[in-house]
């Protein structure tokens, strides 16, 4: 097909399929115990023998009882003879961050990039009227998706379709129509990653991933450590900027108590504020706001010490801040990024305008933004042996305030 964009190879890393000396041990003590776990679902999905599963109450990663070392609940006898799959992708355990960046960047952030390494910075809103209405923000997410199935770039995505009341269920998207489907925010947590079985099991080769920084960290940090079987099936990441997941209970305490039940809640937004539609148009304005203040009581634990506001090992980062309504605040990363966005900019499916020059508000927003998880990161680092503080942040940068 003229103009098509050719996917990159799979990004399994090169000789770090050596001998790795650290396993479900190392993640249960480094990462589960002192609270650094996202709960993203990587250690699961890379386990080959099946024995990791994910407690989606709790979000903690679980042994299975007949994989543990007689007499311990975190010795895996998998590990003892030489396994090591689950610490090679886990996006939080040693110097994740830094192996995630040679990986996919070919150089550690410095610490004046406060959002990570990009190519380019815009403002971006798909032009099918479909998809438009669809996604939050402009639907570039979906734009992107549903681009990259077409031209081949990939087989299947790996997303979050919403079910009742905002649940967020863990899917593939095969087709255009799966991927609007999926379009839209929920803001619990939802581990996209968990599709991996479902999309490998029906002959998936070439995977995206549309999800948050802690899951969009996983192929780069697998590739790194050469996690090939599932580092090498990723060929494009699509992350979304997240500062937080919230709880169920933000639906069960905080909305009940301000008369919504969560069955009705039809799409929710962030806007400096919570907002919530139960039955009205989503072109109306929302029937609830609340301060984001009076919310923080219900984030979610995995995420209280995240340092990625903005999905940094992505291939395109996306969210919907700043003053420009409709569109999507674009974080361009990678080549094959690059490629797509031009792509869909010279077949009409986008309009695209330069982010620095239209909305430079929203540039200093997600500085800030990202300033402040990554303070956040340092603090807990500093407190807890065996995290590793990463790159940090420029001087400047720890002097710009949270908000």
């Amino acid at each position: 097909m003229e103009g098509q964009v050719v996917a990159r190879p799979g990004r399994a890393g090169p000789a770090s399929a050596a001998r790795f000396p650290f396993s479900w041990g190392s993640l249960v003590g480094d990462v589960i115990e002192t609270g650094a776990c996202s709960g993203c679902g990587g250690c699961v999905v890379a386990c080959p023998r099946g024995v990791l599963d994910l407690d989606q109450g709790s979000w903690r990663p679980r042994l299975a009882a007949e994989a543990r070392v007689v007499g311990s609940a975190e010795e895996c006898l998998y590990a003892a003879r030489g396994c090591s799959m689950c610490a090679r992708a886990c996006p939080r355990f040693g110097t994740w961050e830094r192996e995630a960046d040679m990986a996919v960047r070919g150089r550690a952030r410095d610490g004046g990039e406060v959002f990570g390494v990009y190519r380019r910075l815009c403002l971006a809103a798909a032009t099918d009227p479909e998809i438009s209405a669809a996604g939050q923000d402009g639907g570039l997410a979906t734009a992107l998706l549903a681009y990259a199935l077409e031209q081949g770039v990939i087989d299947a995505a790996l997303v979050s379709y919403g079910e009742k009341g905002m649940r967020p269920r863990p899917g593939v998207a095969r087709s255009r129509a799966e991927a609007v489907a999926a379009a839209g925010s929920r803001y619990t947590y939802s581990a996209n990653l968990i599709a991996w079985s479902e999309a490998a099991s029906a002959g998936a080769a070439r995977l995206g991933l549309v999800s948050v920084g802690c899951q969009a960290s996983v192929p780069a940090v697998a590739g790194a450590r050469g996690a090939r079987r599932l580092a090498g099936r990723f060929a494009l990441t699509i992350g979304l900027f997240c500062a937080c997941a919230f709880t169920d209970e933000l639906f069960s305490s905080l909305l009940v108590s301000r008369g919504i039940n969560r069955d009705q809640v039809t799409r929710m937004n962030v806007k400096g504020r919570l907002q919530v539609w139960a039955g009205s148009p989503a072109g109306d304005d929302p029937d609830l706001e609340v301060p984001l203040r009076e919310c923080h009581s219900y984030d979610r634990p995995g995420c209280r010490h995240c340092p990625d506001f903005a999905a940094q090992h992505a291939d395109v980062s996306l969210g919907g801040i700043g003053s420009q309504a409709g569109m999507t605040l674009t974080v361009v990363r990678s080549d094959l990024g690059v490629r797509l966005l031009e792509g869909m900019e010279r077949d009409g499916r986008v309009r695209v305008v330069d982010a620095e020059r239209e909305d430079p508000e929203a540039v200093a927003l997600l500085s800030r933004m990202a300033g402040r998880q990554r303070r956040r990161w340092a603090a807990f680092a500093a407190a807890t042996p065996g995290i590793d503080p990463g790159p940090g942040i420029s001087a400047a940068e720890q002097r710009v305030p949270g908000r």
